[in-house]
């Protein structure tokens, strides 16, 4: 360790760095010596010092708050001062500056000096540790309160003791609202006791993760990845919990739409299928009806049934041609047309689609004039605004 000796006096230069030889085996150290306070500033910059010593007049407070702020500035070098005639006020304010101790030179031998070097350098030590245990446990308050992730804390008893901010924002629930409170606050359901308790002792030794669902202050439901750990002491006792969550809600909706997409695209492909082959024996159907009706006197009662015949398949055949633009095998066929009739004919299927306990009318538009369209692509359209308000109106309307 180097030692820095800070005055005027080179007799206690001497003494010091002989009492420093003759202990180098317990503290092996060096000294130094600066004879002012700004040579001692130019050597500090200049080297790494464990220990200064600095010599002052009990008077002069200001060079020690001058040396104490330096000394803090460096790094919080610690320092005693040695003085002459200090009464216990004048101690008491050297330490109050920053000096770790205080001795006076009358007392200057080789076990008082050495003792209190030593005190002075192990109290310096506590006390960085000290500072950096407050600084780790400001950053570690800091990084939970300021996680995007929920994060609650109970006792060993499953009572909140603290939420940070990202638990507030997605529960709505308040430090003062759930504090004291036991965690099951959060369920969405009140199952019996006994499995909770199951529960609960089920997670005292490990950790546990599981998809909850949980229910805001305002009552909506939402879903999060819990995972909860046990806080042990020195002595290996769960004192706390800590539980870190992770918001599912938005994931598992757009999952579920993408699993119904998936649904739809292949009852779709399904549908396009069926409609095919459907369409293909419907057309059979439709040829030999128009072959028959050709071969039949008009006055023959069978030309009527063949009649009917041919105006179910055509029927059929619309449904089929509805079915393969719903799964989009429809070629696209652009005409010009009135937008009026085209919707119309459409709406009429459309009560199939959104069920007996809605209804739907149509108001037919003045002057829309004639417009090139493609009427599967219009009646998809109007297939998908039909479902999305029937998705819309679940207990029924208009």
């Amino acid at each position: 360790m180097r030692v820095l000796l800070v005055g005027n006096r080179e007799e206690d230069f001497y003494l010091i760095h002989d009492i420093l030889d003759r202990n180098r085996s317990p503290l092996p150290a060096e000294l130094d010596h600066a004879a002012s306070l700004e040579e001692a500033k130019a050597m500090l910059q200049q080297a790494d010092y464990g220990l200064v010593l600095f010599e002052h007049e009990t008077r002069d407070a200001a060079a020690t708050n001058l040396l104490a702020e330096f000394l803090e500035a460096r790094g919080a070098i610690p320092f005693i001062l040695l003085t002459e005639h200090a009464d216990e006020k004048d101690v008491a304010e050297i330490i109050q500056a920053g000096a770790l101790d205080c001795m006076q030179r009358s007392e200057l031998n080789g076990a008082n000096l050495m003792r209190t070097v030593r005190c002075a350098v192990r109290l310096h030590a506590m006390q960085r540790q000290r500072r950096i245990a407050e600084q780790t446990s400001r950053t570690l308050s800091r990084a939970v309160e300021q996680s995007s992730d929920p994060v609650f804390v109970t006792n060993g008893d499953g009572i909140i003791e603290y939420v940070n901010h990202a638990f507030e924002k997605l529960t709505g629930y308040s430090q003062q609202d759930v504090g004291g409170e036991p965690w099951l606050i959060l369920k969405s359901e009140q199952p019996l006791p006994m499995l909770y308790r199951e529960l609960w002792e089920t997670i005292r030794g490990e950790v546990s993760r599981n998809l909850q669902v949980n229910r805001k202050k305002n009552g909506e439901i939402y879903y999060v990845d819990e995972s909860m750990s046990p806080v042990r002491d020195a002595a290996d006792r769960v004192t706390h919990f800590v539980c870190n969550c992770r918001d599912l809600t938005e994931r598992l909706r757009i999952e579920a739409q993408l699993v119904q997409s998936q649904k739809m695209d292949a009852v779709g492909r399904l549908a396009g299928g069926v409609a095919h082959d459907f369409n293909n024996l419907l057309t059979i159907i439709t040829s030999y009806s128009e072959l028959a009706l050709d071969n039949v006197l008009s006055e023959n009662p069978a030309q009527a049934r063949i009649q009917e015949i041919l105006s179910a398949a055509r029927r059929a055949t619309e449904l089929t041609r509805q079915l393969l633009a719903f799964s989009r095998r429809q070629p696209q066929a652009l005409r010009v047309a009135e937008l009026n009739p085209v919707v119309e004919r459409i709406t009429k299927t459309l009560p199939r689609l959104i069920g007996e306990d809605i209804e739907l009318k149509f108001v037919a538009g003045e002057g829309l004039g004639r417009v090139r369209l493609d009427p599967v692509q219009i009646e998809q359209i109007l297939m998908n605004l039909a479902a999305n308000s029937r998705d819309a109106m679940p207990q029924g309307g208009a």
